[in-house]
């Protein structure tokens, strides 16, 4: 039994069987009840509706992205979000540039890159898109964070605690991420008269050894699995963390926590990512209705990495909620609960700074 032999018994169109029974759509109760119950009558059962999920970080590059801690807690509660919606979740592995090989109502994509192939793609076969990560042009609702406000956080703390020559490790990739580090970076070099030295990290190349080779007195790794590779650098160059070199990197690995030294990171919650980005998507194909776009806080774990002096005892690091407050003096950020998330919606020209549910 197809959709077309409902649509044809019960004399609607195609479209019209597809929201009475996923209760999309609008027409009156009357119809939507009739439409039902022929499909009933007739054995009709609704296949369940698909999402798929594409990582676009290094497009038609195959790499297993499930390594990295970002993309399996990404992955993992989008997946949760979707099941929850009753929609299935398809993951495209790294390096697809289309969705031939894949049937889906909707698609998300994780870390667009400029020119992106599933996006452009998503666009040309009329698949409706949400992005974990800023696109860099406007194809539909996007999660992202305030990623030069926690870059600037960053290097104000290293300074803080007396580091002049800060190294940043980012890369030469064109996604907004990278593009949005850079540029604060040197944006805070140039505030505050600091030396630039940025080091363009490419795959199978060890970035760590190129950075220490400046000499500097803090690095900062924008991406997670260097914070490992600056340990291991400093210990065979002999150089004592946090003394003689301070370390920060972006990560959701956990492992840092427990390092030795325990290493100071920029966390993105990329469940709470994951999960906006399905329900914003889910949303689209419901009502047709696109959400603004959400910036989500990044959290600032300071750990002894970057904690010159005496150690930390056993309450734990500091962690800072790292949320935009320059842009817009009248933004407004309401009070939350402690188990509420701190988010900004991003409607139209402006900005609009609201406490949404828990996690």
């Amino acid at each position: 039994m197809r959709i077309i032999d409902v649509a044809a018994a019960a004399e609607v169109s195609r479209a019209t069987v597809t929201n009475a029974l996923n209760g999309t759509g609008r027409m009156n109760a009357a119809t939507r009840v009739r439409v039902r119950a022929i499909a009933a009558e007739l054995g009709y059962r609704t296949p369940v509706r698909t999402l798929a999920l594409g990582v676009t970080a290094f497009p038609g590059v195959p790499w297993n992205f499930l390594e990295i801690a970002y993309y399996r807690a990404a992955v993992g509660a989008a997946m949760a979000a979707a099941h929850r919606h009753g929609f299935g979740l398809t993951v495209l592995p790294a390096g697809a540039t289309g969705w031939e090989s894949v049937s889906a109502d909707g698609a998300l994509i994780l870390d667009p890159s400029g020119d992106d192939p599933l996006a452009i793609g998503a666009a040309r076969a009329g698949i409706p898109v949400t992005f974990l990560g800023r696109p860099s042009a406007s194809r539909g609702s996007w999660i992202d964070n305030y990623h030069d406000v926690s870059t600037k956080a960053v290097l104000d703390h290293l300074a803080g605690q007396g580091a002049h020559r800060i190294t940043l490790i980012a890369s030469s990739a064109t996604d907004h991420y990278t593009r949005s580090c850079v540029a604060a970076y040197r944006a805070w070099c140039r505030a505050h008269g600091r030396p630039e030295r940025v080091v363009d990290w490419e795959p199978g190349e060890d970035p760590a050894e190129i950075a220490l080779a400046g000499r500097p007195d803090a690095v900062y790794a924008i991406y997670e699995s260097i914070g490992f590779l600056l340990l291991d650098a400093a210990r065979r160059h002999g150089l004592r963390i946090p003394d003689d070199l301070l370390i920060a990197c972006f990560s959701e690995d956990p492992a840092y926590a427990t390092a030795d030294p325990p290493v100071t990171t920029v966390c993105h919650r990329a469940t709470t990512g994951g999960r906006l980005a399905v329900d914003a998507l889910v949303t689209r194909l419901q009502t047709g209705v696109q959400l603004p776009s959400v910036l989500v806080p990044a959290r600032l774990a300071v750990r002894r990495s970057a904690l010159p002096g005496p150690e930390i005892g056993n309450e734990g690091p500091p962690f800072v909620d790292v949320v935009q407050r320059e842009r817009d003096n009248h933004d407004r950020l309401d009070a939350a609960g402690d188990r509420d998330e701190q988010l900004t919606r991003h409607e139209g020209n402006h900005t609009v700074d609201r406490a949404f549910g828990s996690k």
